[in-house]
């Protein structure tokens, strides 16, 4: 259930929180792990297991950002999402940003981090890692050479491979096809206050960050 927020408070989205849960923010996930450590009977058996995180926060608002947003209109004065939208379809990540500009308030800020494709194949053709690597580095394998055969089999259910990639005229020609202006961003700078709660400077190397302010038109 989303929390109730008083109409004194402002509501902060924060999309694929993952383990990052700062106070002042509606942390937002859909992980597997994150619904299954919710069922206290099954704790130790995923202990045991080691195939999923247990110390999911118990504030994580669990939604499935595929679906439409559980918030009103207008509603959030900030949207941070950061490596979320690359796990999302061409057509589910659309469907995502719409919901973003839907909810966001007007005069709110949005902003997006996802992995530069452009830095990974600038990379590739520096010859930094062979052919046979490239799909690893884009984050397309459903499982890495270190899992055994019980994670092997349950890859579909504990990974989660990137399932669209950007650039930096791909991304912002998304936002824009939402009705949002948006901008490239440096790291750590942003009008969104207290951006170091979330934001970590080793989360944005080779990404690509876009920010948007919502017109009050």
């Amino acid at each position: 259930m989303v929390p109730a927020k008083r109409a004194s408070e402002a509501l902060r989205l924060h999309l694929g929180c993952g383990p990052c849960t700062p106070a002042g923010w509606v942390n937002v996930d859909y992980a597997l792990g994150a619904r299954l450590a919710r069922i206290a009977p099954l704790r130790p058996l995923l202990r045991a297991l080691g195939l999923f995180r247990i110390d999911w926060s118990g504030s994580i608002v669990l939604h499935d950002l595929r679906k439409p947003f559980p918030w009103a209109d207008g509603s959030a004065h900030a949207i941070y999402s950061s490596h979320t939208l690359e796990h999302l379809s061409a057509r589910d990540g659309l469907q995502f940003l719409r919901e973003c500009q839907r909810v966001l308030a007007p005069g709110g800020v949005i902003r997006i981090v996802v992995p530069d494709v452009g830095a990974i194949l600038r990379d590739y053709e520096k010859g930094r890692f062979p052919a046979t690597e490239l799909l690893e580095h884009l984050g397309a394998f459903g499982e890495t050479p270190d899992d055994g055969a019980l994670r092997r089999l349950l890859a579909p259910l504990v990974r989660f491979p990137h399932r669209c990639m950007y650039d930096a005229a791909s991304l912002l020609e998304r936002m824009r096809c939402v009705g949002l202006d948006p901008r490239l961003a440096p790291p750590l700078v942003s009008r969104i206050p207290d951006l170091g709660e979330l934001e970590r400077e080793e989360r944005t190397r080779d990404s690509l960050i876009a920010e948007a302010q919502k017109s009050d038109a």
